[in-house]
């Protein structure tokens, strides 16, 4: 499992600046946000990319039309990840994947705003089967509803279980990786944003967050 950190931010300076500090720390997915990236364009996935050359990076892209071209651009500018969302239309998600994979980037389909992600995700893999899922609870639902994360884990664990890979993502903090340590539950990916992007240390924060994050593959 790995720890893929969002930069969702506005500041482009800060967002290459927290890159090539978790850079040190073992940074193994870096995720240019898409504020950041409709803030500045795609240009910052290149500069993330300069800054941590050994990890991969996601142009958190959230595609809702123009699949293939939006794919081709994400690739373009450096991107070894990009992300389309679940709640498009079908035709528009077999695009991306499809053009993805001839360009060897990897697709993402996330699965934000859905009341039955999990469905959607089985619906999906029907047509097309991308890299990765990500069970994503966004901020404002977070804010409004009482879903929790255990639920969350439950569906990615299912999701998984039919042979995809599943990322995890919404306010993630050391409390719900912990809970995923011990619910002993596999995922491949665990997305962490303002939990590290913000803390006084980031450094030591995303260290402490991943080794929680270990204990299961030990």
């Amino acid at each position: 499992m790995k720890i893929q950190v969002a930069l969702d931010l506005t500041d482009l300076r800060r967002a290459v600046e927290l890159t090539r500090e978790l850079c040190k720390a073992g940074l193994e997915l870096v995720e240019a946000g898409t504020p950041l990236i409709k803030m500045f364009g795609l240009p910052v996935v290149s500069a993330i990319k300069t800054a941590c050359p050994s990890a991969e990076v996601v142009a958190d892209l959230k595609t809702a039309d123009v699949g293939a071209l939006e794919a081709r651009l994400a690739r373009e500018f450096g991107a070894d990840w990009s992300t389309v969302l679940g709640a498009t239309n079908i035709e528009t998600i077999e695009e991306f994947v499809n053009e993805a994979r001839t360009l060897g980037l990897k697709a993402a389909v996330d699965l934000i705003g859905l009341p039955d992600a999990l469905e959607r995700a089985r619906e999906i893999k029907q047509r097309v089967v991308p890299d990765l899922f990500i069970l994503h609870l966004g901020i404002d639902v977070q804010k409004k509803t009482g879903l929790r994360f255990e639920e969350l884990i439950e569906a990615a664990s299912r999701l998984r279980a039919e042979g995809v890979g599943v990322g995890i993502a919404g306010g993630i903090t050391e409390r719900e990786i912990k809970i995923l340590v011990e619910s002993r539950k596999k995922v491949d990916v665990v997305i962490v944003g303002r939990a590290v992007v913000n803390d006084p240390s980031p450094f030591s924060k995303f260290i402490m967050m991943n080794n929680i994050l270990k204990q299961i593959d030990t």
